[in-house]
């Protein structure tokens, strides 16, 4: 009976630990990023947002009609951060961004992103500072930090993330015959630089 009773104690205990371990993971996880307070808020505006369509537009334009000839042509395009934030505003108005709030600053040689994602409960505050680098004429992303509120996160998990964001630009990128041969991120821009395919 003593056996049975304090086998029962200690699953309650352990329960309990469990419990308090869940509840302060679940504390931490709703914290702002450590990150965020690197960052700098960007005031946006229409016309940057109109800008931002602008200058994709026209790059757009420009490599498609340099693939179409056959001409292997050096295009730069240049964004700065406040174009591409408000240019996510208006994407979040609209519902096509799946994120509550989102600030993206272009540092000296890298990128900060914060973003507040929709989950159950409590959402999930997250930040992260990157670089890119090219590899074999592709972008590819190299996080030197990331955040998920204040929770202790493996290296594991911060591999996962770059692999998914890595995903998302190689799937954003498939169709554009552009090779990338330079991403620079300096005084709140960000300059790509690439050479159009000639499909030889």
């Amino acid at each position: 009976m003593r056996a049975i009773k304090g086998i029962i104690m200690v699953i309650g205990v352990i329960g309990i630990l469990v419990a308090a371990t869940l509840l302060i993971g679940y504390y931490l996880y709703s914290l702002s990023p450590p990150i965020q307070a690197k960052m700098v808020q960007i005031l946006p505006s229409p016309e940057a947002a109109q800008s931002f369509d602008q200058k994709i537009s026209s790059a757009k334009a420009e490599i498609e009609a340099a693939a179409d000839t056959g001409q292997a042509k050096q295009i730069t395009l240049t964004i700065t951060d406040r174009e591409i934030n408000s240019k996510m505003i208006e994407l979040r108005a609209k519902g096509e961004l799946p994120v509550r709030e989102s600030l993206i600053n272009f540092g000296d040689g890298n990128f900060l992103a914060y973003a507040v994602i929709d989950t159950p409960g409590i959402n999930a505050k997250t930040a992260m500072i990157g670089q890119v680098e090219i590899m074999n004429g592709s972008p590819k992303i190299v996080l030197g930090d990331f955040n998920l509120g204040k929770l202790p996160l493996p290296e594991s998990a911060e591999q996962r993330v770059e692999q998914l964001l890595n995903i998302m630009v190689d799937l954003q990128l498939s169709d554009v015959p552009l090779e990338i041969t330079d991403v620079q991120f300096s005084n709140g821009e960000l300059t790509v630089t690439g050479t159009t395919k000639t499909g030889k």
